[in-house]
């Protein structure tokens, strides 16, 4: 058998990966980088592809070329070109399989805005927010909203643009400010969200038509950014509510593939509010391996048709993401009020967290130091790009991984593709 796992460069990829090579299926990696951590394993073939978010179309017609070149029993995707991939589903699916939900539901998950109206409609809690914002009104449209509230990008990823706000004026300003910024890159503006105080609770199902295959609930014990950003440190644990809620997202929705799910379970009455919904996969792909799931073999018995018996991760497994860890540390050096000291405690808390691990990686097998080395090399580039641009060290990261459906002309006016339609996304 011989899979295309797409979206190679990021570091949890590498582990499905090496799942596939143990049992034995030829895996070719996918991704903009000439080296990346997925196309350090060994027996896995490359394929470097254009950059997804400046050249969709040249990354989707190299895809196509490659599923024409040889047979390929399914295409995984495991970032954003997830998306891509739904939206021209049609192109994709004649050549191979793609465990994917339509477009307009991923699309509906990934716009937050969208995903607040759908929590609405299936009595998911959310908290109380308001998804479109008229400038010119501000202050009234946010009367029913206690402070503190957040600002959100209604489809970034990693924190970008989140900004809290305790009083109105300080709202007022950082509105405008983002507004201003986000009608310079074309994008829709920001939209208001309460915060809600409690304890972050982040999850990754793996399920197909509906029926959640495999799944780990987990806590972040150390996020980057810090403000609820991408857990660096994990633990696994049992959340019978959580595990609920995702159910009947999953089964409602009649989702395929991987989703990955951001709760915050308030600390007066324990409700969990889900705040933020990624259609793909996420960093605890290796913590669910450790808890048990075996996500590659789920994966492969979908595509057989076979039947899979459901498997939630064992609790109690922890472990880490050297390279979130490493970005930690360099954002010590950000100038700040007592920076010598806060970069210090980072230092020491990397090096002796305050938590014993399972796995101090996100890799396992031999080839482990070239993951390590790929990392290296993509963290030396995004640290270069953030100091010559002055922009956030992970949105540099993953400044080629991104896709958004609203800032790209329509495809099928690419010559490099021979049929293929534009999706409308939802707004």
């Amino acid at each position: 058998m011989r899979v295309l796992v797409t979206g190679s460069s990021m570091f949890f990829t590498a582990r499905l990966i090496q799942g596939f090579n143990a049992s034995g299926i030829a895996v070719t990696a996918a991704d903009h980088h000439w080296w990346s951590v997925g196309k350090s394993i060994s027996r896995t073939k490359w394929l470097c592809t254009p950059s997804l978010a400046h050249n969709p179309a040249g990354y989707l017609a190299a895809l196509i070329r490659e599923l024409k070149s040889r047979p390929y029993d399914m295409l995984l995707p495991t970032f954003e070109e997830s998306l891509l991939l739904a939206e021209f589903r049609d192109e994709v699916e004649s050549l191979t399989s793609l465990l994917l939900p339509p477009f307009e539901m991923m699309w509906r998950l990934h716009h937050k805005p969208s995903l607040y109206d759908l929590c609405c409609e299936l009595e998911i809690p959310t908290p109380p927010t308001v998804p479109r914002v008229n400038p010119e009104n501000l202050e009234s449209q946010l009367s029913a909203l206690q402070f503190p509230v957040v600002l959100k990008l209604p489809t970034s990823n990693n924190s970008i643009g989140r900004e809290y706000c305790d009083s109105m004026p300080e709202l007022v300003e950082r509105f405008q400010l983002l507004e201003a910024r986000e009608s310079q890159r074309f994008s829709a503006p920001p939209f208001v969200q309460q915060k809600i105080l409690g304890e972050e609770i982040y999850t990754l199902m793996l399920c197909h038509e509906g029926q959640k295959l495999g799944e780990v609930i987990y806590r972040p014990l150390r996020c980057f950014p810090e403000n609820g950003g991408t857990s660096s440190h994990r633990e696994s644990i049992v959340h019978s509510r959580v595990t609920e809620l995702t159910e009947r997202l999953a089964r409602a929705t009649r989702w395929s593939g991987f989703l990955g799910l951001d709760f915050i379970v308030d600390h007066n009455d324990g409700t969990p509010y889900l705040i933020d919904a990624n259609p793909r996969a996420n960093p605890a792909v290796h913590l669910g391996y450790l808890g048990g799931v075996d996500w590659t073999g789920i994966l492969m018995d979908a595509v057989r048709g076979r039947h899979v018996v459901p498997v939630i991760a064992r609790p109690g497994i922890r472990n880490r993401t050297p390279l979130l860890d490493a970005m930690w540390i360099i954002d010590g050096l950000s100038p700040r009020r007592n920076w010598a000291t806060n970069l210090s405690h980072r230092i020491r808390k990397v090096f002796r967290p305050d938590w014993t691990l399972d796995s101090g990686h996100d890799f396992l097998g031999r080839s482990e130091w070239l993951c390590h080395m790929a990392l290296g090399w993509q963290s030396v580039s995004a640290i270069s790009s953030s100091l010559l641009t002055g922009r956030a060290l992970g949105q540099c990261f993953l400044q080629s991984a991104n896709y958004n459906p609203l800032t790209v002309l329509p495809m099928r006016q690419s010559p490099e593709l021979s049929a293929g339609h534009m999706s409308t996304p939802l707004s």
